[in-house]
C-alpha cells in the first residue's frame, strides 16, 4: 500500500538526516491524514449506525485516493512556484521544485502531468 511506502520512506529520511524529504513526507502524511478525516467525518453522518472500528476502515484513502491527494500538493507548490519566480525568488522556487521531485516518486504517471 502506498501510504505504508510514505511512512517506510519518512523512517528512512529520519535515519538518513534528510531534511527536505522528511518535511515533504511528514506534510504529505498529514495531508493523507486530513482527508482520512474528511471521508471518515462523511461516513459517519451518512451511516451513523457504524462502529468506531467500521468508521476506522471505511475512511482509510485507497492508493487512488492518496494519489489524488499527492496530485493536489503537487498542484500546490507549481503555485507556489510562480508567485516565487514573478517575486524573483530563485532559491525558493528551487525549494518547491526539489519537493515537487520527491512528491513524483510516489505517484510516478503524475510525472507528465
Amino acid at each position: 500500500m502506498l501510504k505504508e511506502k510514505i511512512k517506510q520512506d519518512l523512517n528512512a529520511a529520519l535515519k538518513a538526516r534528510e531534511e527536505l524529504k522528511r518535511i515533504v513526507l511528514s506534510s504529505l502524511l498529514s495531508a493523507i491524514h486530513n482527508k482520512e478525516i474528511e471521508k471518515r467525518t462523511a461516513k459517519a453522518k451518512e451511516s451513523p449506525q457504524l462502529s468506531i472500528e467500521e468508521l476506522a476502515k471505511a475512511s482509510e484513502l485507497s492508493d487512488e485516493e492518496i494519489t489524488k491527494v499527492i496530485k493536489s500538493e503537487i498542484k500546490k507548490r507549481n503555485q507556489a512556484i510562480e508567485l516565487y519566480e514573478k517575486g524573483k525568488r530563485p532559491e525558493l522556487a528551487q525549494k518547491e521544485k526539489n519537493e515537487i521531485e520527491i512528491l513524483l516518486n510516489y505517484a510516478p504517471e503524475l510525472k507528465s502531468v
